[in-house]
């Protein structure tokens, strides 16, 4: 992954996942129904979010994580860091494969717009994800290639 550039980078994931034959592309327009709907057809969803500070008031310069599955009320992620506190905004341990994160918690971290001095608010529907596409259990990736704006940053 690092050969294409900051993991934090949309880019540099959707140019990780060309490599391997998978077309993706970043969105900065993503909700629970988008995750549900990659989820069932089988295809992981990294996602960005802000991982510091207390969940109404998050920070940080962002950070990223997979999601692989979904309940009514949870989605259920893979972190390279571990385990985070969402309520707190902290690291509980190195255990980050097949958490369950509240809906409520963690869509206040992953689907914020800034509002100005470094604070964010809540956005319903715009949650950061890289979708791929033409892909899952009974599909081969195809596509064109990665389409992405390559200056979006998680702030």
């Amino acid at each position: 992954m690092r050969q294409f550039g900051d993991t934090t980078d949309p880019a540099a994931q959707i140019q990780a996942l060309a490599s391997y034959g998978i077309s993706a592309r970043f969105s900065n327009q993503a909700s629970f129904q988008t995750l549900e709907q990659q989820s069932a057809a089988g295809i992981p969803v990294p996602c960005g979010y802000l991982h510091r500070g207390p969940v109404d008031r998050p920070t940080g310069s962002g950070h990223w994580l997979v999601v692989v599955g979904h309940t009514p009320t949870h989605v259920v992620v893979n972190d390279p860091w571990g385990e985070p506190d969402l309520i707190h905004g902290t690291t509980l341990n190195a255990n980050g494969m097949g958490l369950r994160f509240s809906r409520l918690n963690f869509g206040k971290r992953w689907m914020v717009e800034p509002i100005g001095g470094g604070a964010y608010r809540y956005a319903p529907g715009k949650g950061w994800a890289v979708l791929a596409q033409g892909c899952g259990p009974d599909r081969s990736a195809h596509g064109s290639g990665p389409a992405a704006d390559r200056r979006h940053h998680r702030p």
